[in-house]
């Protein structure tokens, strides 16, 4: 490996010691890769991108099964987390939208909640899980450099040639930059789009939202922390000139039933207060490089969809850089489709978001919008989850490919859904640009949701390798036609808020009752 005293070569630089990077780090260095992991800071830090869905813990498991990282897959499940990882996670066990109008208290019917599965989410305690990811890394043979800044890199048919704050000179086959915003390699070859074409417990209100992640939920937790945080368009809200802590209470005071929560909580880190989010890159592939997830672009925390991007680059790397290297091919069209793949995500992610805060102007408009997402999210979950069942019996890669053409997110997502999301897309665009009430937007995103015709396919050996059933649990096929057609008319009717499923809801569903705190409502539908 060592040319001379401050000249050395690898297969692979990666750019950043957080989560992508050490993940991907670890799953190289298992398979043989010589990887050095270079990064400005050192652990344990302070980072942000907490909270999981089931479509993550599914991408990670998958990932730990099929690349023989088990480590990976302690990181998806709480008892394991806590018995090998650490004890300063949370749980999370659904998606909590409470709406808020300014001045006044929260009114119980305006809240939303979506479960995540079965089994229980987590909140990761981020400087703790990207420190047991880095030291997971260097266990499977990859090099450190902690404290070292990339001063200068070049990329030609030689290769990657980085030079160090330390003096040392490092030549690699490959890099993967997994900084973040200020992204080297986005930085280095221009691929920052300026401007950007995106479009700028939950605490939702007019074009904003508080969020509320606690990492002391569960009997297991040893840490009393919480993390909060403030997101507001600036379109609406003018980042105005006071401190941060000064510009949080502003926002509290609007909302009462906030401030409520807030009232005995106190800081333990200084406050932050940052300009626009959102960013992203023409380009997130190229020849011997590839910028990872939020190294290439960044929306809105909202949906918890930052993590699970991150691991689907990750998933989508790993093949191609591993035959890149076994073949000494680093073409840029090897690498494409995760260009392809970045940039959808990133699409539907900033769509996603956008509409989710012009529908905050009216709430039946917002429980319409959060059925698109959940339709979009569940359906592909399912099906991904089958598929793992079907690797896991074949072990043929084939399976694992998705089946969907032209998918707006997913290739795991509905067929159909794609067309579905842009017709409701145009609906809310429509109420933004004043051509429609909300009112008429909300009715007909339930009206297209009601002629969706999309299956709901729950499989249980899909369910038992989510790890959300056991084995040995009882469960027929007549149950889970029972599960599809509950599941399948909560989510499209405006009167089902609390979707955290039980078997006393699962009955309601399927009579097609509304929520008990919503029997005042008008008849279901």
């Amino acid at each position: 490996m060592i040319l001379q005293e401050n000249v050395h070569n690898f297969d692979v630089a990666i750019l950043g010691n957080g989560l992508s990077g050490s993940m991907l780090a670890a799953v190289l260095a298992r398979h043989g890769v010589s990887v050095v992991l270079i990064d400005a800071e050192v652990h344990p830090r302070f980072a942000v991108g907490e909270s999981t869905i089931p479509h993550t813990s599914l991408l990670i498991s998958l990932i730990a099964d099929k690349y023989d990282v088990p480590e990976l897959d302690y990181l998806v499940n709480t008892d394991r987390l806590a018995d090998h990882v650490c004890t300063t996670c949370g749980i999370k066990r659904s998606f909590g939208y409470v709406f808020h109008r300014e001045g006044k208290t929260y009114e119980p019917r305006e809240g939303l909640q979506f479960g995540t599965s079965a089994k229980d989410e987590n909140h990761w305690f981020r400087q703790d899980i990207d420190a047991y990811l880095f030291n997971l890394a260097i266990h499977y043979g990859a090099v450190p450099r902690q404290k070292t800044k990339v001063t200068s890199l070049e990329i030609d048919e030689q290769g990657v040639r980085l030079l160090t704050s330390a003096g040392e000179e490092i030549h690699a086959r490959y890099v993967v930059d997994g900084t973040g915003h200020k992204s080297i390699v986005a930085d280095r070859f221009g691929l920052r789009e300026n401007p950007t074409r995106l479009k700028p417990l939950h605490h939702c209100f007019e074009r904003g939202w508080f969020w509320v992640i606690p990492f002391n939920n569960h009997e297991r937790s040893t840490n009393p922390l919480i993390s909060i945080g403030l997101t507001i368009d600036p379109r609406r809200y003018p980042k105005p000139e006071m401190a941060a802590e000064q510009e949080f209470q502003q926002f509290l005071e609007k909302y009462p039933s906030v401030a409520e929560q807030f009232a005995t909580g106190k800081a333990v880190r200084p406050w932050v207060s940052t300009g626009r989010l959102q960013y992203s890159s023409r380009q997130t592939t190229g020849y011997r490089f590839c910028l990872m997830s939020h190294a290439a672009g960044f929306v809105d925390p909202l949906f918890s969809r930052g993590m699970v991007n991150t691991v689907e680059v990750i998933y989508g790397l790993i093949d191609p850089l591993l035959h890149a290297l076994a073949t000494d091919n680093f073409d840029q069209e090897g690498f494409a489709h995760i260009d392809r793949l970045q940039q959808r995500v990133l699409d539907y992610n900033d769509q996603m978001v956008n509409c989710a805060f012009i529908s905050w102007a009216d709430f039946d408009l917002w429980n319409a919008w959060l059925r698109v997402f959940a339709i979009g999210t569940f359906l592909a979950e399912f099906r991904l989850m089958n598929a793992m069942s079907d690797y896991s019996e074949s072990r043929a890669d084939n399976c694992l490919a998705g089946d969907t053409q032209n998918p707006v997110f997913s290739n795991f997502e509905d067929p159909d859904y794609a067309a579905f999301f842009s017709r409701s897309v145009e609906l809310v665009e429509a109420f933004e640009a004043g051509r429609i009430s909300s009112a008429h937007a909300a009715k007909g995103i339930f009206d297209i949701t009601d002629e969706y015709e999309f299956p709901v396919l729950i499989r249980r050996d899909g369910l038992i390798r989510a790890g959300w059933i056991k084995e040995e649990d009882y469960l027929i096929e007549r149950d889970l036609r029972f599960v599809r057609n509950g599941l399948r008319w909560a989510i499209t009717t405006p009167h089902t808020r609390d979707m955290v499923s039980s078997s006393q809801t699962f009955f309601r569903w399927c009579a097609h009752r509304p929520d008990p705190h919503l029997v005042e409502a008008a008849p279901a539908r």
